[in-house]
């Protein structure tokens, strides 16, 4: 784990979520002869290869790192720990789709000693009619996808814990990550650059954890209600309350001065994107059979189009802590033919309800 001071991200791409983290990193070496200087040089240079990968920018913040660390924006000293609360939602407790049974049993399974709690449309609304009345006309006004996305934000903020969509399996514990401040996570490479056409990896909001009070949410509000009094890209949930607002916001929150009192953590993909979305597969495959001369002189492309074809399946590995299934309701459409209730998916188990943490059951 690295803590870098903040600075800037580089500038958003058109793409769903925006921007791959690099640093320049500069090493003086003293020697005694300019020889020797040069090949310890070249030595460092080696060394790291393929450790960072950097494309030519004057704003860098971060690092590309090896898969077994993270990235981590704002130094800050880390008193407080994740709560031990899973988040999930849904439109109501009473219809719920069936495949979405054995993923959110996940978290109970992989998770016994955490609390549970579920949220519908009506506590999303009532979450900032009661406790955040500052956004609640934005939330009485946009759309439901965009009210979840902002519920989320505030839920972490009002009682900390991890956030996971519905379409999320647990696969691990996530007792070793509750010692960030706040996690997000990049989604594949492959989705970024062949679907997206961007240049590095994007952030992703269908898992988010943090501890209660992080300020870095209300951030992420304060910009939902300036974009939307602006009247700024209102009907696009993407860029209005989802995956770029979260990294418009970072951005700003990483080059605050002084620096924030709490940090953020950007965990490579590994940890909770290991496949790629199997409906778009067809399509991924064919961006790399029909990519052109130039494109696959890109290092970008070729590691993309290397990955697709390496890791069919999915690049799982001992930090894989969860795997989103990309159901996509909001923008595929729900094809369930059967339903279930919160009741039929946890029979025995205690589910918190939002409003007054009251049991269900």
């Amino acid at each position: 784990m690295t803590t870098l001071k903040p600075a800037p991200l580089p500038a958003s791409s058109s793409s769903a979520c925006s921007s791959r983290v690099w640093l320049r990193r500069v090493y003086a070496v003293a020697v005694l002869g300019i020889g020797t200087c040069v090949v310890m040089w070249l030595s460092v240079l080696g060394h790291f290869g393929s450790l960072f990968r950097e494309l030519p920018s004057s704003e860098s913040i971060g690092v590309r790192l090896a898969a077994n660390e993270t990235h981590v924006f704002v130094s800050s000293q880390s008193n407080g720990t994740i709560p031990k609360l899973i988040h999930q939602s849904w439109k109501t407790a009473n219809h719920i789709p069936s495949k979405f049974s054995p993923w959110m049993q996940s978290w109970r399974v992989h998770n016994p000693t955490w609390s549970y709690m579920f949220w519908d449309d009506a506590d999303n609304l009532n979450l900032f009619e009661t406790h955040y009345p500052k956004y609640a006309s934005v939330a009485r006004q946009v759309g439901k996808i965009h009210l979840a996305d902002m519920t989320r934000y505030a839920l972490l903020h009002h009682y900390g814990g991890v956030y996971a969509d519905g379409d999320f399996e647990s696969l691990k514990p996530f007792d070793d990550l509750v010692h960030m401040d706040l996690f997000l996570s990049f989604e594949p490479l492959v989705h970024s650059v062949l679907l997206e056409g961007a240049t590095s990896p994007v952030l992703c909001n269908a898992i988010l954890a943090s501890i209660p009070g992080h300020p870095f949410w209300l951030e992420v509000l304060d910009n939902i209600l300036a974009t939307f009094e602006g009247g700024g890209d209102n009907r696009d949930p993407v860029s209005l309350t989802g995956p770029r607002m979260v990294h418009r916001s970072v951005q700003k929150y990483s080059s605050q001065q002084p620096p924030p009192s709490r940090s953020i953590t950007l965990l490579d993909e590994e940890y909770f994107y290991p496949e790629v979305a199997y409906w778009n597969f067809a399509n991924l495959n064919r961006r790399c059979e029909n990519a052109t001369d130039l494109e696959l002189q890109l290092p970008i492309i070729q590691e993309a189009c290397a990955s697709l074809k390496q890791f069919p399946k999915g690049r799982y590995t001992n930090n894989t802590h969860a795997v989103h299934r990309w159901q996509c309701t909001w923008c595929r459409g729900d094809d369930t033919l059967f339903y279930v209730t919160l009741r039929d998916i946890f029979p025995d188990k205690v589910i918190l309800r939002p409003k007054f943490y009251q049991l269900i059951g």
